[in-house]
């Protein structure tokens, strides 16, 4: 594969198409090597996590290191700057704390090394959404649109694996091809054959996205909230959208379907068509005065919803749940039509080549799956792919209403110590199991991207 290819991103399809990414680049076998490959000594150094910063917080940290005994090490950026390390600087990372539609990107790279779900100590109690697309596998719930973690994920070695890794050659290669392949039949609901082995990022946090408004002034429950009110004239000049090409564009593309103006075959890999017919209607809502801004920030978001000069914006979880301990009266939209979907995954750096930081990095997406964490961005109002080892870790009450959806039954504390949850408050959007059923597309990327991007970039300008 070209550098060429690599820096456009071939997407999961093309990958497909292509059989795979060759062996050239890819390193560290020991990633996905048998247990010969198990470190002798205890790693005591640090793992350098590079990641957006909703789970690399301080409270993860200082768990993480007390129950690890290693140091941690969290570089937060920006979505664009993350990927543009993974390409370009595999050594200034250890662990890849980012997005499953982001390996559409980066794994032909070879930057990203295979890993062995057989060293997963709760990989069978990762969700069925990451596995088979939905909760329950033989629900009536939709699957959505996009590079959901399912269509994502799972890497086809060939069926041989694992590969025989010398445990004092871990620079050694192999040569195979590895596309990224679907397991899931989404007529069926069931697996195609044996399971995968291997997987291009660990399932860790996840959520599912839509809109924050202001309940004084659009006075409907989350469930009557469609993603049409982004274009609804009542609201001209009081909307914000995030700035981000890919969310903000499936978010438009969102409204402009329940509104009837446009249809697209799917909202998480648009055609040129497509995108140039979502760019023409968004930019007449612009010229016209819809939109107060287009935000890059969480404190941004909040702040415009906080002074009041937008009722209804792109929004994520946490920013509500602050504004909400505030007293602010935002509501969290349910759509309709259904949530947009996002998944966050731990993967490995292919320079991880000493065998006892190849297990400190095992140890440190192991320890997300073990509870603590889960508890811990469960108060920002997030998911976890093993969430049942949470209960331990936080009170009953508190459980029942992140995950069941019923009222609190006291007040309880966000990730910081501060209130954010009130009693007798419920959860926008109900129980996990209701929320997850209604997924009308997944955070994605595009196989015509940069085209996407210069488009975006002439409605900003517009």
């Amino acid at each position: 594969m070209s550098e060429h290819e690599v820096r456009r991103g071939m997407t999961r399809r093309e990958l497909l198409k292509r059989g795979g990414v060759g062996a050239a680049g890819l390193t560290a076998l020991g990633a996905f090597s048998g247990p010969a490959f198990a470190a002798e000594t205890k790693f005591t150094g640090t793992i350098n996590v590079l990641g957006l910063g909703v789970d690399l917080i301080d409270p993860i940290k200082k768990a993480g290191e007390k129950a690890l005994g290693f140091k941690l090490n969290f570089t937060v950026t920006d979505s664009v700057t993350m990927v543009q390390k993974a390409l370009t600087q595999p050594g200034s990372f250890d662990v890849f704390s980012g997005y499953h539609y982001q390996f559409d990107q980066i794994w032909p790279s070879g930057n990203l090394v295979p890993i062995d779900t057989r060293r997963l100590t709760y990989w069978k109690e990762v969700s069925h959404l990451f596995t088979l697309g939905k909760v329950s596998a033989n629900s009536k719930c939709t699957y959505g649109q996009g590079d959901a973690p399912f269509r994502s994920m799972f890497v086809n070695l060939g069926g041989k694996g694992p590969y025989p890794v010398s445990a004092d050659k871990p620079e050694a290669v192999a040569n195979y091809k590895n596309p990224i392949v679907q397991w899931a039949d989404e007529t069926t609901g069931r697996g195609k054959g044996p399971q995968p082995r291997y997987v291009n990022g660990v399932p860790g946090n996840f959520n599912m996205d839509s809109m924050g408004y202001n309940g004084d002034v659009i006075n409907l429950a989350p469930e009557k909230v469609s993603w049409r009110e982004l274009l609804n004239p009542k609201w001209k000049g009081r909307v914000s959208v995030l700035n981000d090409p890919g969310i903000g564009m499936q978010d438009l593309a969102n409204a402009m379907e329940a509104a009837g103006i446009m249809k697209f075959k799917n909202k998480g890999d648009m055609t040129k068509k497509e995108i140039d017919g979502l760019v023409k209607v968004a930019t007449s809502y612009k010229k016209k005065g819809q939109f107060r801004s287009f935000w890059t920030t969480f404190n941004e978001s909040v702040n415009l919803m906080s002074s009041k000069e937008v009722v209804i914006e792109s929004m994520w979880s946490p920013a509500v749940a602050l504004l909400a301990a505030q007293g602010f009266p935002i509501r969290f939209a349910a759509p309709v039509e259904g949530f947009r979907g996002w998944s966050g995954g731990n993967a490995i750096s292919s320079k991880v080549t000493d065998a006892a930081k190849l297990q400190a990095a095992y140890d440190y997406i192991n320890w997300w799956h073990s509870g603590e964490p889960g508890a811990i961005m469960m108060r920002q109002g997030y998911y976890n792919a093993v969430q049942g080892t949470s209960k331990k870790f936080v009170d009953p009450g508190e459980y029942a209403y992140w995950i069941l959806g019923k009222p609190a039954d006291k007040d309880y504390p966000g990730p910081f110590g501060d209130v954010s949850i009130k009693k007798g408050q419920t959860r926008d959007g109900g129980s996990f199991t209701k929320r997850a059923c209604k997924y009308a597309s997944w955070n994605s990327y595009f196989r015509e991207a940069t085209y996407q991007v210069k488009r975006w970039n002439d409605f900003l300008s517009a």
